[in-house]
């Protein structure tokens, strides 16, 4: 019998998207992995759609989130699934457990696409601080008075 042992790097967690110019640009992370198990983050990265890719000086808190929350809901599907297979195949009963096993792991199913075609956007900080590592100015909508008190009208 053979056992193959997957490990290495790998990147996980695709959130915080955001536009710039246009074009979708989102952050992942790269993990250690054991068994496509992401066990620690290594580096962030910065993927815009043109095919730039920019290392993130930190790492991303939002990927590794998500990176989890996805391996977790693939963790919840498979186990009621196996659950449910070997309840069918061992057992010739007519119980409601293997039923449940079944709807539990269809639900989680439709939880792990739901957690990947939704795109988790990055909060108004994080996609401040991409825009300035691309180089991007954002301005803000602020008047002289409120930015600098000194420029202020004396009344």
């Amino acid at each position: 019998m053979f056992f193959i042992l997957v490990f290495g790097t790998r990147l996980f967690g695709k959130s915080d998207h955001f536009t710039v110019d246009g074009q979708e640009a989102f952050v992942k992370t790269k993990f250690f992995h054991v068994g496509y198990m992401p066990c620690a983050p290594e580096e962030s990265y910065l993927y815009l759609k043109d095919g730039t890719v920019i290392q993130l000086p930190e790492i991303a808190g939002a990927s590794i989130l998500w990176a989890w929350l996805r391996y977790i809901a693939t963790l919840l599907v498979a186990i009621p699934l196996v659950g449910c297979i070997l309840t069918f195949v061992m057992l010739t009963t007519r119980d409601v457990w293997p039923w449940l096993c079944l709807g539990l792991s269809i639900f989680f199913f439709i939880v792990l696409i739901a957690s990947y075609v939704y795109k988790p956007k990055a909060s108004e900080e994080n996609r401040q601080k991409y825009l300035e590592m691309l180089g991007i100015v954002h301005h803000t909508n602020i008047q002289a008075s409120e930015a600098d008190p000194l420029l202020s009208p004396k009344v």
